[in-house]
């Protein structure tokens, strides 16, 4: 589990470290190009709560989870479609910074050894992201029939 920093009341995320294996995902906005194949949806998701209460995300750490988060799924290269740093939202500051993107693996290449190694762990970090809100219950499924074909 990660542990948070306290300052004046406001508690911040450490940033997380890309898992290894996945500091080898390029993330751009940019389209990958015709030798890629298109894995499927992905995001990071960094902070959490409302408030003072809750830990504020952080860009580099919500980054490393979506390269975490595309290296589990097989890709080599994530574009960039969205940001959602922290916002107001109504009475409520919500500490969430989320990265979402489309995975996409080169075809060219050698598919990347997943990160647990086996399909089981790849369910695990699948069922991990449903959890955490970085994948829909549609996207779940989508690549869970994906694992297991």
């Amino acid at each position: 589990m990660r542990r948070a920093l306290k300052l004046g009341g406001l508690q911040l995320a450490r940033a997380r470290a890309p898992r290894a294996g996945a500091e080898t995902v390029r993330v751009s906005t940019s389209h990958p190009g015709g030798s890629f194949v298109e894995l499927g949806p992905v995001t990071g998701i960094d902070g959490r709560g409302c408030g003072d209460d809750g830990i504020r995300g952080k860009h580099d750490a919500a980054v490393g989870d979506l390269m975490n988060n595309a290296f589990a799924m097989g890709g080599t290269h994530v574009q960039v479609l969205a940001l959602y740093e922290p916002r107001q939202m109504g009475k409520c500051f919500v500490n969430v910074y989320r990265v979402s993107g489309t995975a996409y693996r080169d075809s060219s290449a050698a598919a990347p050894a997943r990160a647990g190694g086996d399909v089981v762990q790849s369910l695990r970090d699948l069922q991990t992201m449903r959890a955490q809100g970085a994948i829909t219950q549609q996207e779940f499924e989508k690549l869970k029939a994906k694992l297991v074909q």
